[in-house]
């Protein structure tokens, strides 16, 4: 049995990796994250299932990596809460981009996470992705 610090180390370890591997596409990996029935829901999902998540990743070097050189997910602020083998976390998501310009944000945003443990280790069961929209009346920042 682990204890309650072991297991929130063990999901933001998760994370990281979830984060790594998108960033290097690395998709194995990336894709080793989720349940089976795991759902991702943002950036044009719901993709319900693995099967789903692949097709994802299949598109991901053409959709985001090509147009964005120096794409990297920046995770903080992370919450969980723990019950039994299932657990609820937040987190807040700084995307940046590295050009020839230097580097710049993307987009930020929030992860809900639910996750749950398979076989001992800490799986995405469903991560939802909230990106922040800024107001209508602020001017955007050059």
């Amino acid at each position: 049995m682990t204890s309650l610090l072991e297991d929130k180390l063990a999901i933001e370890e998760r994370i990281a990796l979830y984060n790594q591997a998108i960033d290097e596409g690395q998709y194995e990996d990336f894709l080793g994250c989720w349940c089976e029935d795991g759902v991702f829901d943002g950036l044009g999902g719901p993709y319900v299932g693995r099967a789903a998540i692949r097709t994802f990743t299949d598109g991901y070097d053409e959709r985001y990596r090509a147009r964005l050189p120096g794409l990297r997910h920046f995770t903080v602020n992370i919450r969980s809460q723990i019950d039994g083998d299932e657990a609820r976390s937040t987190s807040m998501l700084l995307l940046t981009a590295t050009g020839s310009k230097g580097a710049h944000i993307v987009f930020t945003g929030r992860y809900e996470d639910t996750l749950r443990r398979v076989d001992g280790q800490w799986l995405f069961s469903r991560r939802r992705l909230h990106q922040d929209k800024p107001p209508q009346d602020t001017p955007q920042a050059g």
